[in-house]
């Protein structure tokens, strides 16, 4: 009992840890400007909305939400496409060259981000791709790609290969394997990977500044910086910022949480 109730008083002073700076966010974001005197913890006396308001119109969030979600949206469907297929050619497919691809995708995992940063940025350049929404769709990708390849590979690597050859015995295509009979069965690895992908899409800063320059077409992440000045800083529109930004990632992690832990226990354990 004494060990339980330690256990709790850890895992409770970790939660209240992790939970301050959005709470004291969104106490800063719902403070009229006149309250920003009293300290940080202190709750708002009187709610206002004003900065929500003024972040969402004259700060052009509204534009900036609608590029984030359609870059963090693309890149979710297109990624589980791409990491799904390669997996399952990599898992239920023989063809020459099998093990040199293996590698090469597990040798992607060993490259920092930083560095091809910019051999992507000059790639994206060359075609012609800065300041659109292909463009760092495509770089995203790019950077990605290893990670959920690995992740479903190993999910698939447990899917019993009795359905896959009864399937091919009834005359099915593998396409129609792949569809009908593996991705049924891989729906946690399929929320998981959404989600992954789509948090770091939403959030990433590096770039978003690289490869998106015009203000029209830049992100919620890129956004946030308009905020903060050399000498100044906007607090209360900073934060508000950060809670626009914050709400719709909070939102799909409530909805698919017990699709997302079993995706990563199942795939972990596999």
């Amino acid at each position: 009992m004494a060990r339980k109730w330690l256990l709790l008083f850890v895992l409770g002073v970790i939660a209240v840890l992790m939970a301050a700076p959005l709470v004291l966010t969104v106490f800063t974001s719902l403070k009229p400007t006149t309250e920003l005197v009293n300290p940080a913890w202190y709750p708002p006396q009187e709610l206002t909305f004003e900065h929500y308001v003024r972040v969402w119109t004259d700060g052009g969030f509204s534009g900036y939400f609608v590029n984030t979600l359609i870059i963090s949206v693309v890149d979710a469907i297109v990624m589980i496409l791409i990491a799904s297929l390669a997996a399952y050619a990599m898992v239920f497919m023989e063809f020459r060259g099998k093990m040199l691809l293996q590698l090469l995708f597990v040798l992607g995992l060993m490259i920092p981000v930083t560095a091809v940063v910019l051999p992507l940025f000059q790639i994206v350049r060359s075609l012609g791709l800065l300041n659109t929404h292909l463009g760092v769709i495509f770089a995203d990708l790019a950077l990605a790609v290893s990670v959920f390849v690995f992740m479903f590979t190993s999910y698939f690597a447990g899917v019993p290969k009795a359905l896959h050859e009864a399937a091919r015995i009834d005359g099915a295509t593998e396409f129609q394997i792949y569809r009908r009979v593996v991705m049924p069965i891989a729906t946690p690895a399929v929320v998981t990977t959404a989600l992954l992908e789509f948090l770091w899409s939403w959030n990433d800063l590096l770039l978003r500044l690289l490869l998106m320059t015009r203000d029209e077409m830049r992100t919620l992440s890129v956004g946030l910086l308009n905020f903060q000045g050399t000498m100044t800083r906007d607090v209360t529109g900073l934060s508000s910022g950060t809670v626009i930004m914050a709400i719709p990632v909070v939102l799909l992690f409530l909805v698919f949480q017990r699709s997302f832990v079993r995706g990563m226990t199942a795939g972990a354990v596999k």
